[in-house]
Formats: C-alpha cells, structure tokens, sequence
C-alpha cells in the first residue's frame, strides 16, 4: 500500500526520464546516515532564469508514511495534468488543467517526498511507529534524532516537544544541522531561488506557520529570536516573551493558511484548522520556522514563507493516524492544499514583467511601493490582500489573451515607472487608460467578487486623478478598499 523509499525515488528517475522538458532528477550532496542516495525533483514548464519557486518536503518524520506518497504522487498528476490539459479532479476540488499549466510556467517547484528514508524503511519493516533518523547516538542504548528539532532556528533551546536527550522522541542532535538529512533541505534553500516551503507531518488536520516557540506580536522589533541562547538545553526563559512579526508577513500567513484550509476542505468537507505553531506546542529547531527565519538571521537571505501541514485526523489509534488502512482520501485532501499553496505563490506583476516586459525594473519599483508603503498600514495591506485575490482570476485569463497580457504590460511598465516619482501628477490620460484596461478585464470574469473587486480599484483611480503620486499612495495607506463596493452592495 505505501511505497518503500527506493520505490519512490525510482518513480522520480522514471519520471525524470520520461518527461525531461518538465521534470529533472536533482542529486542532493549527502547520503542519509545509512548511506541511502537522495533526490529531489524540479518540476516546471519552459526554460529561462530561475522562477518564484516553492519547496515541498515530506517524510521528515519516519512513520507519517502517507506524505511522500502523496507528494510524488502529486509530481505525476502535475506532470500528466500538463501534457493533456486534463483537469485534475480531487474529491469535490476540481484544479483545471489551466490551472495547473500556470503554476508550471510561473514557477519552479521544488519536491523532496522523503527527507528521511532510513526511519521510512526502519518504520516498514521493524517498528511501525519509529519518528526519527536511524543515526547512532555515540555512548548511549540510543539511537536517532528529530529531524524536525535539528535546524538552525532556536537549536538546542529545550521549548515545549524539543529535548536534549538522546533517548527522546523529540532529541535535538548534537548540533544545528548536524545530520546529512536536515543538511539536504537547507543546501536546496541555499542553492535555489524558494518563496514558499512546506513540510507536510501527520497527524491533527492543521496548517501551521510561524512561531512555534513563542507567541506572535507585530508592535516590538527588539524582541527577535537572534537575540536569544541558543544549545542551552533550557527552555527560553523569559517570562512572557513574544517573537516579532511585520505585520504584512502575519496577514500573508494567515491568508495563505485560510486558502490552504478552503482548497482542503472543497475535497470532501474536512475542517483543517490554520494556527501558529506554538498553538499546537511549542517547539525549536523546526524545518519550517527555520526556511522563514533565514531572512532575519542570515544577511542577504531570500524571505520564505514556511507552513507546516499535519495530514488527517486522529483514527482511534496512533497506528492508525500515521498510516491510515486507507490513506486516499487523506492523500486528496492533502494535495489539494499542497495545490493551493503552490498557487498563491503565483504573483502576477513578476510574471508579466519576466515574460512581456523583460524587466525587473518596473516590477521591483511596485515592490518597493508595497513593502516600503503599503505594508506598513492597515488601509494599505488591504489593498495589498486584494490584489492577491484578484491576481489569480486575472491571470489565467492573460494567460489565455495575448492582447489583454500586452495592455497590462502596459499599465505595469506605466504604475512602474510613475510611482519612482513622488511628485508627478496622474493625469487623466494616465487614469482614463488604466480604468479602460480594467473595464476590459472585467468583461472577460465571471466571479462577482473579482468583478466587484476590479471595480473598487478602478473607483480608487479615478480619485486619484490629479493628484501626486505621494498624495494618492497616502491615500490607499489610510484607506483599504470599500468594503460594500467590494462587495457589490
């Protein structure tokens, strides 16, 4: 029923194989503390430079046997899903062969299924409820570590399910990424271009993001987690203590998490619940929190939004929980929130900008608007949170629409170069043509709340005309969207 870890790593050789122009077998530097070969898989559609991508990890735990299933399963179907132009069918959550042909041209993905294929093997053929690696702990009866307490985040800080004894469940190793397993995942963050990353666990039907040592505040930027001890085989220590978020990366988790959550529950009903990790219990050294904390600890550090999902729900024993008699239907409701974080890692304006424009220049001046302006209030990120609904619709169909992809090529190149000058004034020309292009999106969706949506931006432009650029940035800072007019009310 689960295959072996030779079997899975011989289906991504097949499939490398088969289908060169989608699929590439990538050799990761270590072998497994057994010696075992490991892989990873690269999945997208056409050439050119590296893309958004997003890195997909399962098997970090040895007897959560259902996720590297799925996850090379999910290969396949993308995969078969771009060739044929079927539509890929889960439960009650059609993904449209549209949809998915997207996410290929707009991405690279990035697929490890099994971290760790000692514990794997040692799980299917001695004990089935065996957590972590198969490393030797030198001088004790002892053997293995969590995989999931070894990484460079908070390492050795004995916080809620982390422990520094060898014997544990939950032991840390013997230092940050001390083993060849751990080394893997963050040689791929290191050598590849990752926006979103998830390890997928059993069992609890959660979707968790950052913290997982401490509980989230946005207001005090002193209070970081670098600033902390780290190997003390103590828990943190200060009474009360909150880890710093920006609040714009807060509102992207947890909008993310609530898709995630909806594309799940659309295959058969299941409630995943989307929390921070400490929600759960608090841990350290977790593979998730550790691919989002790069950015503020390591100095020229890619930010990555690290999610972890806990697949099924409890089955009335732990066996059953890990490794279900029927693992499908868990699987299905697993891939389509896997499908749903690939997807919101899509972002429009970059891809217009490398594939109409040639250019990074207007699309990194509309970053520096977002993250330097808008970010920064709460009328702003919600303009911010509307674009990111409305992006996807749209861009499936400029995806279909040459004429219309080249008229918003247009208005990025136009948004680009006017908001570098504070000072300029929207004219009516500039407004009349902005308004004009997203009148002719509109004519082409059917989804009243994208429709509504377009319309409370082209509201917005046409108020702006006349005024500077820093007027109007002003303006979308101290208020988001109409909610009503959003609405269509």
């Amino acid at each position: 029923m689960y295959r072996t870890s030779a079997q899975i790593d011989t289906l991504g050789t097949l499939l490398a194989a088969f289908f060169p122009s989608l699929c590439t077998q990538l050799d990761l530097p270590e072998t497994s503390v057994q010696g075992r070969t490991v892989h990873a898989l690269r999945l997208r559609g056409g050439g050119g430079p590296e893309r958004r991508g997003v890195l997909l990890v399962g098997g970090t735990h040895a007897r959560e046997l259902m996720n590297p299933d799925m996850l090379i399963e999910l290969v396949v179907d993308l995969i078969v899903s771009y060739r044929t132009g079927n539509d890929l069918v889960l439960g009650g959550r059609t993904w449209t062969g549209r949809d998915l042909q997207v996410m290929l041209d707009s991405l690279d993905l990035y697929v490890l299924p099994c971290v760790n294929p000692d514990g794997r093997d040692y799980v299917m053929n001695v004990d089935t409820l065996w957590r972590k690696s198969r490393r030797d702990n030198p001088g004790t009866p002892c053997d293995g570590v969590d995989l999931n307490r070894n990484a460079d985040i908070l390492w050795g800080v004995t916080q809620g399910q982390t422990s520094c004894s060898p014997c544990a469940d939950t032991y840390v190793g013997s230092g940050a990424f001390s083993e060849p397993e751990t080394r893997n995942v963050r040689h791929l963050l290191d050598t590849h271009r990752v926006d979103s990353f998830v390890d997928v666990h059993s069992y609890s039907e959660l979707v968790l993001f950052p913290w997982g040592h401490a509980p989230t505040q946005t207001t005090d930027p002193s209070k970081r987690f670098t600033s902390l001890p780290t190997g003390t085989c103590q828990p943190i220590g200060q009474p009360g203590y909150q880890e710093y978020m920006e609040p714009r990366d807060l509102q992207r988790f947890q909008t993310v998490a609530q898709r995630i959550v909806d594309a799940i529950a659309a295959v058969r009903g299941r409630a995943y619940t989307p929390e921070p990790g400490i929600s759960l219990y608090p841990t350290t050294g977790t593979l998730s929190d550790y691919a989002y904390s790069r950015h503020i600890s390591q100095a020229g550090a890619r930010k990555v939004y690290g999610f972890t999902i806990e697949t099924g729900p409890w089955a009335g024993t732990v066996a059953d929980s890990f490794h279900p008699a029927d693992p499908e239907p868990v699987k299905e409701d697993a891939e389509s929130g896997v499908l749903a974080l690939i997807q919101q890692t899509i972002c429009a304006i970059e891809l217009i900008g490398s594939t109409v424009l040639g250019s990074d220049r207007e699309v990194d001046a509309l970053r520096r608007v977002r993250d330097q302006f808008l970010a920064t209030t709460a009328g702003g990120r919600e303009w911010i949170a509307l674009f990111e609904r409305l992006q996807l619709p749209l861009l499936t169909m400029l995806v279909r629409d040459e004429r219309m992809r080249r008229a918003a090529a247009e208005l990025v190149t136009a948004a680009g170069t006017t908001v570098t000058e504070e000072d300029s004034v929207l004219g009516r020309e500039t407004v009349d043509r902005a308004v004009s292009v997203l009148r002719e999106m509109d004519t082409g969706i059917v989804s009243r709340e994208v429709r509504t949506g377009l319309l409370a931006v082209a509201r917005r432009l046409q108020r702006a005309e006349g005024r500077t650029v820093g007027e109007t940035l002003r303006d979308l800072m101290s208020q988001g969207p109409d909610i009503d007019l959003e609405r269509g009310r």
